[in-house]
């Protein structure tokens, strides 16, 4: 019996023990009304009786927290209270608890969308590529050469098999193609496909979850067509039909095999792939210097580096160098991640700004917060006064002021969480061009949600800390005499006021520099003359099967059958043909002038038809433009533009000069130059800089494809339909492509600067939002302080002016003490935004990162929204009444 009852008593205490409690703060409570009673007997009015009864009973919080620390679980216990006193303490002041939501939620929302781009380009690594690297990006460069390298399939063949740093190697072609599919019971349709060596999805470590994976036999000369469906595919076209597989397809006139279907989400190497060819080498393939169209990679063996397969692949290139002297001197592979090859070297800098950006506008939604909880502490310091004159410990009236705070900063991040799914869905839909095939996977994983809790709570603590630290050292007497103002409106809190304007002004100032260089930037890129009038021209491309059309001559007759056709379009002015458009990548080939053999210089080569420079409103300078005479019999002649006549032939006449082009190591035949062009911007997005171009006629040097490009005297969006319907007629199997960055269908050339440099500008519009953000928070920041501080200051304004301050030296007095901090606030941004802009530096063109012009901007725009926010109380405090003031509490 004497254990069952030692038992008992272990749950019995507890109860023991709260009863005891709640009879002592009944008994409490009746002397404290009998206490309060006597006072108001006396004389006392009921607010001061009651206030002298509690400091009779000083020791009663006290008793009372004591009680509490005797329970089983004090800790938890006293927790939860503290949080349902900040709830209340929310539903008292409703307004003042939106704003603050409000504000955490887009400085915390932007900065959590911000993190999921960062972490899915930085460090989640490319879709479908292992994340650790192993699978690298293979391409060669030439020395000389403007563009990136691809890699040419027997150059690809020699890596695979002298390398032994991988453990396998594929090939796969450099973006997507159109591919017409028919004959499979649904409508004909155009979709996006690609090639790729037969091992690829070995390589990758990748099977397909339906059917089976490409076969060695099924990428030799001679075998039958088969393909792998994308999941998306299968389910949008065949409804996730089993039936297909097996099936024989028409894809762009072949009847293939369909084998199998890859995972869902899986897309290689390009956003977008609906369905994978195996790549068969043809003549055209096996030629050593065509190295236009695919690009290698390959998966390292355990304990390789990317540095040590670079040495290898350099000895391998060396190797080839020697060995096939005219097709790779000057040749070699250089071996990246995808993530630096697809989202470039600088892609760390750049998002690296873009969540500093972020981080500027949350520091300064903590620094906003943090005055509002300074002021706002003015009107708590006798509540908190009080408790601390009942007993209240300094570190439980810290700990519930960071409660609150916390509390506040966790609902701030939970609408940011939703603020940051429609962030990044907006970016995932905005930050791309409309043919842009590289994207990553932006998700809220794990490791977002991670990052958003802890920046909530850290934000919390941020900005309570302040107010918290300044409420726990009220001066209790002087607080309960003055109504609780001496102690929360000294020195100690207008400094920390004060600093806090001082550096949201300088994160403000850094955002709105940095932006403006970005903006700047982008400005200059898209209202730079590229040479040619791009206004009311329609562009589109159009490639010529190779198995319909097996010859140039054939390939020519189709093209000029589709120039007669697109000529007798109602609204059409002129229209030329080339290999290339301004502005875009065109073929690079190197070149021997005469009289010069050492010399194999690197120039940019287009292939046109007559009419070319009168359709884009360029203009020959000397000699003559090509005609329907300069076919494949006649002498081949050439035209060269002013950029490549003075750096090659300087303070000569290259009319009648000589040259020759190579086709890889196969010397073309002798040239003739019989024209100057003005310079027109090729193979520069950013249309700063004009390359040394040589013009051929087409008919001597035709290619598989070619751009169309006509003058409108309409609109060119309207003439879309009626090109593809023109075209459509001469060949159904032919497919418009825009010719702009991937895009399908005929586009405006006027989008080219535009669409090559959607990102940048996207990256500009980035920041000056982030920018106008900060701007506004600051101003908002700085307006609250400072009428907060006139209506703190009502009486010395009073006297002020009773005697004799007139209404413009007030205005003059406030608007002075507000425009100090943010003058303080420049000195310190200024010099902080030429280090900040430095990492902008990749992503300018034709700016310096410390642009003067920018910085006088954003200092002014700065100067004007501070001294809006200054202007509105300080006009204000003008109107004040003095008699009034003077009767103010």
């Amino acid at each position: 019996m004497s254990r069952l009852r030692a038992f008992l008593s272990k749950f019995a205490a507890p109860l023991n023990k709260r009863r005891r409690e709640r009879e002592l703060a009944l008994e409490l409570a009746a002397h404290l009304d009998m206490l309060t009673e006597d006072n108001i007997r006396a004389g006392m009015s009921k607010a001061d009786a009651r206030r002298a009864a509690r400091l009779h009973f000083g020791g009663m919080e006290q008793v009372k927290e004591e009680c509490r620390d005797a329970r089983v679980l004090p800790f938890p216990h006293s927790l939860l209270q503290d949080a349902r006193y900040a709830l209340r303490g929310m539903r008292r002041s409703p307004g003042f608890t939106a704003v603050a939501i409000i504000t955490l939620a887009v400085g915390i929302g932007i900065n959590t969308a911000v993190f999921t781009i960062a972490n899915a380009a930085l460090f989640r690594g490319f879709p479908n590529i292992d994340p650790d690297n192993r699978i690298i990006y293979i391409e060669t460069s030439e020395a000389g050469s403007v563009q990136f390298g691809a890699t040419s399939y027997p150059d690809y063949e020699d890596w695979k098999a002298q390398a032994r740093s991988f453990t396998g190697m594929g090939i796969v072609l450099d973006g997507a193609r159109r591919l017409i599919v028919s004959n499979d019971g649904r409508a004909r349709g155009a979709y996006d496909g690609t090639v790729l060596s037969a091992n690829s999805f070995e390589v990758l470590g990748r099977d397909p979850i339906l059917g089976r994976d490409f076969a060695p036999s099924d990428g030799t000369p001679g075998a039958a067509p088969t393909a792998l469906l994308s999941y998306r595919f299968w389910e949008s076209r065949y409804g996730k039909d089993r039936s297909i597989f097996g099936r024989t397809v028409r894809i762009d006139n072949k009847p293939t095999t369909v084998i199998g279907v890859m995972p869902a989400g899986f897309e290689f190497p390009h956003h977008r792939v609906d369905l994978w060819l195996p790549l068969v080498p043809g003549p055209d393939i096996l030629k050593r210097e065509n190295r236009r169209f695919f690009f290698a990679y390959g998966r390292m063996s355990d304990g390789v580096t990317i540095r040590s397969a670079q040495t290898e692949l350099t000895a391998i290139g060396r190797r080839l160098e020697n060995a096939y002297p005219s097709t790779n001197r000057g040749f070699r592979p250089f071996a990246k991640t995808f993530r630096d090859r697809f989202i470039g070297r600088h892609a760390a800098a750049l998002y690296s700004s873009l969540w500093g950006a972020v981080g500027f506008v949350l520091l300064i939604a903590c620094a906003n917060l943090a005055s509002f909880l300074l002021s706002r502490a003015a009107g708590r310091s006798r509540e908190i006064s009080v408790r601390m004159a009942l007993g209240a410990a300094k570190r439980r009236i810290v700990r519930q002021l960071l409660i609150e705070s916390i509390m506040l900063s966790s609902l701030g991040g939970l609408a940011g969480w939703f603020l940051a799914r429609g962030g990044v869905r907006a970016y995932e839909l905005l930050a791309h061009s409309p043919g842009d095939y590289d994207r990553f996977y932006y998700s809220l994983d794990y490791t977002v949600l991670f990052y958003l809790a802890a920046i909530s709570i850290s934000v919390g603590l941020l900005f309570g800390l302040a107010p918290a630290a300044a409420l726990s050292k009220l001066d209790i007497n002087t607080a309960l005499r003055d109504g609780g103002h001496g102690a929360t409106s000294g020195a100690r809190r207008k400094r920390l006021s004060t600093l806090l304007i001082v550096g949201e002004v300088a994160l403000a100032v850094v955002l709105l520099a940095g932006a403006g260089v970005m903006v700047r930037s982008f400005l200059k890129i898209y209202t730079a003359n590229p040479g040619v009038n791009t206004t009311d021209i329609l562009t589109a491309s159009v490639a010529a099967k190779a198995g319909q059309y097996p010859d140039e001559r054939a390939r020519l007759a189709l093209f000029e059958r589709i120039a007669a056709r697109l000529k007798a379009v109602p609204g059409v002015d002129s229209l030329a043909m080339a290999d290339a458009v301004p502005g875009r990548n065109a073929p690079e080939s190197p070149f021997e002038l005469a009289g010069k053999p050492q010399d194999r210089p690197i120039a940019t080569a287009v292939s046109i038809f007559p009419g070319y420079f009168r359709t884009l409103g360029a203009r020959v300078l000397a000699g003559r433009e090509f005609n329907d005479f300069d076919g494949l019999s006649a002498i081949p002649v050439a035209i060269v533009n002013r950029q490549f006549a003075n750096r090659f032939w300087p303070r000569e006449d290259p009319i009648g000069k000589r040259f020759r082009l190579f086709d890889g190591p196969t010397p073309e035949p002798w040239r003739t130059v019989i024209g100057i062009a003005s310079n027109i911007v090729q193979n520069d997005d950013t249309g700063q800089t004009f390359y040394p171009v040589v013009y051929v006629p087409f008919r001597q040097r035709p290619a598989t494809f070619v751009y169309l490009l006509a003058r409108t005297d309409v609109p060119p969006e309207s003439l879309e339909t009626a090109f593809e319907r023109q075209v459509q007629t001469i060949d159904p199997d032919l497919i418009l492509s825009s010719g702009l960055y991937g895009g399908n269908g005929p586009a405006p050339l006027s989008e080219s600067a535009l669409i090559g440099n959607w990102s940048r500008g996207f990256n500009a519009v980035l920041f000056l939002v982030f920018a106008a953000i900060a701007l506004l928070l600051a101003a908002i920041g700085l307006y609250a302080v400072i009428a907060h501080s006139i209506s703190r200051r009502t009486q010395e304004i009073g006297i002020r002016m009773a005697l004799g301050a007139t209404a413009r030296d007030t205005r003059n007095l406030i608007f002075r003490q507000g425009m100090l901090p943010v003058g303080i606030g420049l000195a310190i941004g200024l010099p902080a935004s030429f280090a900040v802009n430095r990492l902008l530096k990749s992503e300018l063109v034709g700016v310096s990162p410390n642009d003067p012009i920018t910085l006088l901007a954003a200092t002014t725009i700065l100067m004007l929204a501070a001294a809006l926010a200054c202007l509105i109380p300080a006009r204000r405090a003008a109107r004040i009444d003095p008699a009034v003031s003077l009767r103010y509490e």
